[in-house]
């Protein structure tokens, strides 16, 4: 994906999608954001441990809120997001992980640039920040945060 196809997929949509998978299965698949820091002066998110289409709608509906003014506070539970009732949180990516889990990111800034991972509940509504969380899809996700 060159950086001109990311910059219209930006202007076109507000922002760009990327899938991360390992065809060897050793780490999680994960997906995330590029063009909210651009756009809405808003960190990009990256989810892990979902399928490419679920993080794909879930970024997009984020992307709707965000477009209405809605921030997503880091550190706190979060209602609204993913529907049914569900929490997520969102945390800080630590600076030391951006090149290797937002590496398309880090080429198309260019420059510093704010970014967060969203963890998401079991069906218990536990996140992975909590103990008795049973998904543990996000476990490399807890790690760079």
């Amino acid at each position: 994906m060159s950086k001109s196809e990311i910059k219209e997929n930006i202007e076109e949509c507000g922002w760009h999608f990327l899938f991360v998978f390992d065809p060897n299965g050793e780490h999680e698949d994960f997906s995330y954001s590029v063009g909210l820091e651009e756009k809405f002066d808003h960190p990009e998110i990256i989810i892990f441990g979902l399928k490419k289409d679920s993080a794909h709608a879930i970024i997009a509906d984020i992307v709707e809120d965000i477009k209405s003014g809605v921030k997503m506070e880091p550190n706190t539970k979060l209602g609204n997001v993913i529907g049914g009732g569900f929490e997520v949180m969102f945390k800080p990516i630590i600076s030391s992980a951006y090149k290797e889990y937002l590496g398309t990111a880090v080429d198309y800034y260019g420059r510093e640039f704010r970014a967060l991972v969203m963890f998401w509940p079991d069906k218990s509504n536990l996140l992975p920040t909590e103990k008795g969380c049973e998904v543990t899809v996000q476990d490399e996700a807890l790690a760079i945060v």
